[in-house]
């Protein structure tokens, strides 16, 4: 869920989880969707409404990030396979608590989609080894639909 709110905050790295944080600037961030990208943090050069605002950073958000709260005013995440770690240090806890919110409406519909290619996948393969369904086997009739037969 996007929304129409940007807060001003401090975007921070750690190359790979070692060393120092390194402060890449102040930014307003929000989550917007982006084509093809999907939901994605945002940071922009300007608040809403700013007639120059341009994108100086977007990170798409994906099926099990994990983003955690590492005090009242700062939001953490590791890079899904580089393991670099990112963080926001907001201006206070309400504007990170409020950014936080617009967050957890993604990462939960991410999550419930999670693992359902490899479901449906079993499901096909299932009804394509002549696994016959009973009549109330839902599951099944979704199996014999998705390969294309009928029961």
């Amino acid at each position: 869920m996007a929304t129409d709110a940007s807060y001003p905050a401090q975007l921070l790295h750690r190359g790979e989880g070692e060393g120092e944080w390194c402060n890449l600037g102040a930014a307003y961030t929000a989550v917007r969707v982006l084509r093809p990208q999907g939901h994605s943090i945002i940071m922009y050069s300007g608040p809403d409404g700013h007639p120059h605002q341009r994108i100086i950073f977007a990170y798409p958000i994906l099926p099990g990030d994990a983003f955690e709260r590492l005090d009242g005013s700062t939001l953490s995440w590791t890079e899904s396979g580089s393991g670099n770690e990112f963080a926001l240090c907001f201006l206070d806890e309400a504007a990170c608590a409020a950014f936080c919110g617009t967050i957890s409406p993604v990462t939960a519909a991410l999550a419930a989609l999670d693992g359902v290619a490899e479901r449906l996948a079993g499901l096909r393969v299932a009804a394509a080894e002549g696994g016959a369904a009973a009549a109330g086997d839902i599951a099944g009739r979704l199996a014999q639909l998705s390969i294309g037969r009928r029961p």
